[in-house]
């Protein structure tokens, strides 16, 4: 991220400061963690401003957790990132069958030690370990399961979320089996089952997503700004841009195409604005 960003997103908070009740931040990549000098100037500049301005500070991260080691895990949680999502795509050999460096050397030890080592820090976070499956990996991740919860399972702030792969665009999405909705509920439910984890209640609240949330930017490395951190390479993703003085320019055609779902009360697409936009561009 340019310096020039960096100074627009601060100037930003600086300026909203006074009118904001609560900023939340969520750091996502690629790998966040290769860019850390970035996150701590912009965590710390705005836990400074909640502070005088009198509003609270939380922040996320998405990461690989390659790189967060015990002393870098431990500067998050200084800057008040307190909750991350590490994902694995299975045991450590089917992990590192698609999780590779360069070199090509698997990650999954690396990965793992580290969460071993921040289960000893004695402080307040949220950790979600995501296991990806697939028809051809489940039962490894079942497995995996297991050894998660004979590890970790007594340790409330360490949480384990089952997600399907799915197509999201991109050269290998013909590889990829689509699972039905029953044929998922099946997985899950022996994912659950033979992991020994706890199931987290359903929610009986329909899900939102961030993007259809009037509140809710994305802005890129490059200053531009968007709406979906799936969607990346889609023009009406490309909403605007940041300025260094914190000023921000929006189309705002293509923002209220975003909005829309939650406005209307279309709940079907709130969930997922992007497919809904999909759905009628090609229409």
């Amino acid at each position: 991220m340019p310096k020039r960003v960096v100074t627009g997103i601060k100037s930003l908070i600086d300026r909203c400061g006074g009118d904001l009740n609560e900023l939340q931040i969520s750091w996502f990549g690629g790998e966040p963690l290769l860019a850390y000098d970035v996150v701590s100037e912009i965590s710390r500049h705005a836990a400074n401003v909640a502070k005088s301005k009198n509003f609270a500070f939380a922040a996320d991260m998405t990461t690989n957790g390659y790189f967060l080691n015990r002393n870098q895990f431990v500067n998050c949680l200084d800057h008040e990132i307190r909750s991350f999502q590490i994902s694995f795509d299975g045991d450590e050999q089917t992990h590192n069958s698609s999780r590779k460096l360069a070199s090509g050397a698997g990650t999954f030890e690396k990965i793992w030690a580290n969460i071993m080592e921040i289960s000893k820090v004695a402080d307040r976070f949220k950790i979600v370990l995501r296991l990806n499956y697939t028809l051809e990996n489940f039962l490894d991740v079942g497995e995996f399961g297991r050894r998660i919860n004979d590890t970790l399972g007594s340790d409330p702030r360490f949480q384990v979320d089952f997600k399907r792969v799915v197509r999201l665009g991109g050269p290998n999405d013909e590889s990829i089996q689509v699972l039905s909705g029953d044929m998922r509920k099946d997985v899950e439910e022996f994912l659950w089952k033979s992991s020994g984890l706890r199931r987290p209640p359903d929610s009986d609240e329909d899900y939102i997503c961030y993007a259809s949330m009037g509140n809710s930017l994305v802005i890129r490395a490059s200053g531009r700004l968007a709406k979906c951190t799936v969607a990346l390479s889609d023009d009406f993703n490309d909403i605007g841009s940041i300025s260094d003085n914190g000023d921000i320019c929006i189309d705002g055609t293509k923002f209220r195409r975003w909005i829309a779902p939650t406005i209307q009360g279309r709940w079907e697409w709130a969930a997922c604005p992007w497919k809904g936009i999909a759905v009628e561009m090609s229409g």
